[in-house]
């Protein structure tokens, strides 16, 4: 079991995580013999990373000082110790969606020895929003906020929760504690349940997975499954896990026992792409994937009441018909491993964009902790001895950034060629982000309420004109 709690939120610019940086990491490292440790790092917005006005305007980003703090190099090194402490568990608000693909990408930019694609074995996390979607679907009358938004409102919910809630204080973290303590005041059970499953492993072992995989449909475990990203018209899916992905093992499908699932279980079938669902071609396929690091909310079917059944339209009887069915097609999971079944849309071939070309090899992570204990001017002799092109050409970025003197002419050129490349010529912002930037012209900008906006319109005007 984790022998610290971290709570830790983070804002971020940039259009994604490979594109864009964390700005502002709020952390509460809690430990029982120790004093709470509270964070607060304003991080100095990377050359490179180019932020649209209009998103800038409609966010906190706007009224941020974007140009000081520490280098997100400083940032980088920081978070890693907190994300890779052993027996720790890390509890964020809409964390493994809004949040850590941020962090990983950072690690990844800065050559920090972290998984590229999956977790450390050692992982503990909680997302307070996934729990709270659950808790709102599955026990309403626990739910701690009557006037609260719908939790699939994400903005407003996030907004609610963050400033309108009676919790205390100005850093993210320390509201998260407080949001926590609420909610398990009003549903223990859940919550309890919810940390008890805070491990990929946990997870695994509740699916009725083994050794990581499925490996027939009588061990598999029906569940009850909650979380933002999966595609679930009621919020939810009630799902028997079916399959592992073949290339990512964390990836898991799951069949939707409130489907049609004839044709999943026709053994005549040769290629089961056409039912996995996506919201644009294919919004009812019966095949749903999941990823489990991303640390999904899970409970037997059990915890769902006759009440609860009647309330969210769920047919008990049909449900376990459909187990039985799927129980009946032996074949499904052996079929599952040998077919290909995750489709991933091309990326570009810039290096940030790559980092889910792999894993790193241990000789080069352990390369990557030699090169943070040593002087800058020998990283680039260093990066000679990597196995991983992708090595190299992150260490001539991030000198880039940070020692630029260090590179030849070449290397400086390539540098500051990829960061005009990521200013391109764009149309003009609309009225109203204009106004807005001409009553801080006027005012005292250093004072002004847009700062942030002024330092971007500056940035961009410098870059293109």
């Amino acid at each position: 079991m984790p022998l610290a709690i971290h709570f830790y939120d983070a804002i971020t610019a940039g259009k994604s995580p490979a594109e864009g940086q964390i700005v502002r990491y709020d952390s509460l490292m809690c430990e029982e013999s120790l004093m709470p440790q509270v964070m607060e790092m304003m991080v100095g917005l990377r050359s490179d990373v180019h932020v649209d006005l209009e998103a800038a305007a409609n966010s906190e980003l706007g009224s941020m000082d974007l140009l000081s703090g520490h280098s997100e190099l400083e940032c980088a090194r920081t978070v890693h110790r907190h994300f890779t402490r052993p027996n720790c568990l890390h509890i964020g608000l809409g964390n493994t969606t809004r949040v850590d693909p941020f962090l990983r990408s950072t690690f990844y930019r800065n050559l920090l020895p972290f998984p590229c694609i999956g977790l450390p074995g050692h992982s503990y996390y909680l997302d307070l929003e996934t729990m709270l979607r659950a808790i709102n679907i599955l026990r309403p009358d626990e739910y701690p906020w009557a006037d609260s938004p719908d939790p699939t409102n994400t903005q407003s919910f996030h907004h609610f929760l963050m400033w309108d809630a009676n919790v205390s204080g100005e850093n993210r973290a320390v509201r998260l504690r407080d949001l926590l303590a609420d909610t398990h005041a009003s549903c223990p059970k859940l919550v309890g349940h919810a940390l008890k499953h805070s491990s990929l492993q946990s997870i695994k072992s509740a699916l009725g997975l083994e050794q990581g995989e499925v490996s027939d449909l009588e061990s598999a475990t029906p569940m009850y499954l909650v979380h933002q990203s999966l595609q679930a018209p009621k919020g939810f899916i009630l799902g028997l896990p079916v399959g592992v992905d073949i290339t990512y093992p964390d990836i898991l499908y799951v069949a939707d026992l409130e489907s049609d699932l004839s044709q999943l279980c026709n053994p005549a079938i040769t290629s089961y792409q056409s039912f996995v669902r996506n919201p644009s071609s294919n919004p009812n396929g019966p095949l749903v994937r999941i990823s489990l690091s991303r640390f999904p909310f899970c409970a037997p079917l059990s915890a769902i009441r006759p009440a609860d059944a009647a309330r969210l339209s769920i047919d008990i009887g049909l449900v376990k018909r459909r187990i039985a069915q799927l129980r009946s097609a032996t074949l499904l999971p052996s079929r599952l491993k040998e077919t290909p079944v995750l489709q991933l849309s091309s990326q570009p071939s810039d290096v940030y964009h790559r980092m889910w070309a792999g894993e790193f090899s241990p000789k080069d992570q352990v390369l990557m902790q030699e090169l943070h204990q040593a002087p800058m001017g020998e990283w680039l002799n260093l990066a000679v001895g990597a196995s991983d092109g992708r090595f190299h050409e992150l260490v001539v970025r991030l000198l880039g950034r940070i020692a630029p003197e260090i590179l030849t002419s070449g290397q400086r050129s390539e540098v500051d060629a990829f960061t005009q490349s990521r200013f391109a010529k764009n149309s003009p912002p609309p009225l109203w982000v204009a106004e807005l930037l001409k009553q801080a012209q006027d005012g005292n900008e250093a004072s002004s309420a847009a700062v942030g906006l002024m330092q971007l319109h500056k940035r961009i005007t410098r870059n293109i004109g």
